[in-house]
């Protein structure tokens, strides 16, 4: 079954799919997670944030909902589907964490506006996957990530390896392991032919970056978070976690929305107030 990759417990798995429109929650998207990667190491990805559903739990582990990425002080990138339904006052932006405390603790929203691509399509394909949220304040020593809006082709090539981050599921089977260390893994980049018929024709060609392999993609929890290269000027994000067949499964590689696209990158850059 296909579903998105987004929610951090089993449970929030349930509560996306309520709030998800009924032609969704018929064939849910797998919501990704890091599947064979590693933990990360602390400040190794400094401009990684956890998306908090402040319902969900009394620990930032039981809240984790989506992953996100830091692109200014208080501005932040992720999945459309993460946010849709959802007020600001219903989730918080949790920063400069590697590891998700599970001990309860207090946590208040810090969200002041949230923009979902006006063309965000909620369907099958999830065309336009991509959503601002404007915090209330800017973080704290921030480092924001690069973003690639410029044209990208010369980087998805055959051979190319990208990295997934993220606190989703390490498991893929039936059990649900999600960890409270961040965990990173490469992927290696699939061809959009190769992509699209693995997906029987659902995927609109330069709207999607495919990447991953059997035993390794990102998984439940993972959605929001970024697909990224390390270049000469640092590590740039290239595409945004969407969703996938199952996760790991040979032959069906992750689907992640690509930012450089024309449409991605306009909504971008007209929303976004740099600070």
């Amino acid at each position: 079954m296909d579903m998105y990759r987004s929610t951090s417990l089993f449970a929030g798995l349930l509560m996306a799919a309520s709030a998800l429109p009924a032609s969704a929650t018929a064939q849910p998207r797998e919501a990704p997670r890091i599947i064979g990667g590693e933990a990360a190491q602390a400040g190794e990805y400094p401009f990684m944030v956890s998306i908090q559903r402040l319902s969900s739990g009394d620990s930032d582990h039981d809240r984790h909902w989506c992953g996100a990425t830091l692109i200014s002080p208080s501005w932040i990138l992720t999945a459309s589907h993460c946010v849709q339904g959802d007020r600001p006052a219903d989730l918080a932006v949790l920063g400069g964490a590697t590891t998700l405390s599970g001990e309860p603790s207090a946590r208040a929203s810090n969200i002041k506006a949230i923009h979902m691509h006006p063309a965000y399509n909620s369907g099958n394909s999830l065309e336009h996957d991509v959503a601002l949220i404007q915090l209330s304040a800017p973080l704290e020593g921030a480092q924001p990530v690069n973003l690639r809006l410029q044209p990208d082709a010369s980087y998805l090539k055959p051979g190319r390896a990208f990295t997934v981050i993220g606190w989703g599921d390490t498991d893929g089977g039936d059990g649900r392991l999600y960890p409270t260390q961040l965990q990173t893994v490469q992927v290696p980049f699939v061809a959009f032919n190769e992509c699209q018929q693995a997906y029987g024709g659902e995927l609109s060609r330069g709207k999607v970056i495919c990447a991953g392999r059997e035993g390794m993609d990102s998984c439940q929890g993972d959605s929001g978070g970024p697909l990224l290269l390390r270049l000469s000027e640092g590590w740039t994000q290239f595409g945004v976690v969407s969703w996938g067949e199952g996760c790991a499964l040979a032959g069906y590689p992750g689907v992640y929305a690509r930012i450089a696209e024309k449409h991605a990158a306009d909504f971008i850059e007209s929303v976004w107030q740099r600070d």
